[in-house]
């Protein structure tokens, strides 16, 4: 397949753009991002599920830029959300309500009234207490909530442990004992419906029988339940599908597709997932900026003018990223760590990187940062948080314009502005 950011004459290019047009017209750090090759890869997932009812339900933890979330909206897809912000941004940009789960182990009650307010589709409960406290505020506003319980079913999902969601010591849905006893006495809550069953085990799994395991768990759990009086319409396979970012063995969606639909073949219900890495990762880069090469002890270092408050997986998930030149150049390779700007040793975007030193002012390009890049981002060391661009057509549109040094100022000293 081809690369969503690929040379041409050795120019860095995206959707028939080269991004060294773009640095000459938009200040660095940015985020750039290809549309179109978002919505192919929706796509593509789509055509993945096609022979069974299904729900898309985009991860807005992922990425929540409005400007990438209208087209999937455009498509037909659903939004998972994890707060009262996303649900309000989820609604505002058009997506149904009856095409919205929201999930989280801590919903306070002011984003669970917002959530029955809206009519969504369905809360993804993690607890008992959850549900109490969900059946006592449908019961005095008058509604009615719709709910799956969110299993921990103790899979190893052979990920990173920050992104292992269901295993024993994470703090993530119900044991699958609790979770039985609460639809065994699930006419307790008498405001709640119990409609469907959910299940996200982690974040890059790039093992299919592992998410394979979880669906099949969850095909059991809906065969189980009808003894209790249950029927389960919904089932929340989760998201979780890895990318390849180095050297990984990524499994194709379709083959991920066929795989978790097998265990639903003799079901009568509707699949609901959560992409959000598959989706947004490969179509996004941070462009950064040289500012410095230095040497310490040996060392090479190449200092960008980004830092771990605009892309935080490095340093906290020890992630790699590929970084590549805008103009590739000839001449001796060395080998560099790659430097962010925070006051923190942790601030590394690459260690023992190959590459042509580059000069100052020449610009680099961390590829497959589109998913949890400016979603994790802050104002550390009170930085602004950086510049969006979409292109599309060979054509760059700036959709979200950096936070200012002035804004920041004045926010901390709590002027309005």
């Amino acid at each position: 397949m081809k690369e969503v950011f690929d040379y041409r004459d050795d120019v860095l290019f995206v959707d028939d753009l080269a991004l060294s047009d773009v640095v000459k017209n938009v200040q660095t750090p940015f985020y750039v991002y290809a549309s179109r090759e978002l919505v192919r890869r929706y796509g593509e997932m789509r055509t993945a599920f096609a022979s069974v009812s299904h729900m898309h339900c985009v991860a807005l933890k992922a990425n929540s830029q409005p400007a990438l979330l209208r087209p999937l909206v455009s498509e037909g897809a659903g939004a998972e959300v994890v707060s009262g912000a996303e649900l309000r941004l989820a609604l505002e940009v058009g997506f149904s309500p009856d095409r919205i789960v929201f999930s989280g182990v801590g919903k306070t009650e002011r984003e669970l009234e917002k959530g029955l307010a809206a009519d969504i589709r369905m809360f993804l409960a993690e607890s008992k207490t959850e549900l109490e406290v969900l059946d006592e505020l449908a019961r005095r506003t008058g509604r009615r909530a719709r709910v799956a319980l969110r299993l921990n079913p103790d899979i190893d999902p052979e990920t990173h442990p920050h992104i292992a969601t269901g295993v024993s010591t994470a703090k993530f849905g119900l044991d699958l004992r609790s979770a039985q006893e609460i639809y065994t006495r699930h006419g307790e809550f008498k405001y709640l419906d119990f409609v469907g069953v959910h299940s996200h085990i982690g974040s890059q799994i790039t093992s299919i029988e592992v998410l394979g395991r979880n669906a099949d768990l969850l095909a059991q759990w809906v065969r189980s339940q009808k003894e209790y009086g249950v029927d389960l319409k919904y089932v929340d396979i989760g998201g979780g599908l890895g990318i390849r970012y180095q050297d990984e063995s990524v499994p194709s969606i379709h083959a991920y597709a066929e795989r978790v639909l097998s265990a639903f073949s003799e079901l009568d219900v509707q699949i609901v997932t959560e992409p959000g890495r598959f989706l947004f990762g490969p179509i996004g880069a941070l462009v950064v900026r040289v500012l410095y090469v230095k040497q310490l002890y040996g060392r090479n270092f190449i200092v960008v003018d980004a830092g771990l408050n605009d892309l935080l997986r490095p340093a906290f998930y020890g992630a790699y990223h590929p970084i590549v030149p805008l103009e590739r150049k000839t001449g001796p390779v060395v080998t560099a760590d790659i430097a962010g700007a925070v006051c923190e040793t942790s601030d590394v975007f690459a260690r023992d990187r190959e590459l042509v030193i580059p000069k100052r002012g020449d610009y680099l390009s961390i590829l497959h940062a589109g998913a949890y890049g400016f979603t994790m981002s802050s104002n550390y060391n009170l930085r602004p948080r950086p510049t969006e661009v979409t292109i599309s057509d060979g054509e760059f549109r700036v959709v979200r314009a950096a936070e200012t040094e002035d804004e920041l100022v004045a926010r901390a000293l709590g002027v309005a502005r």
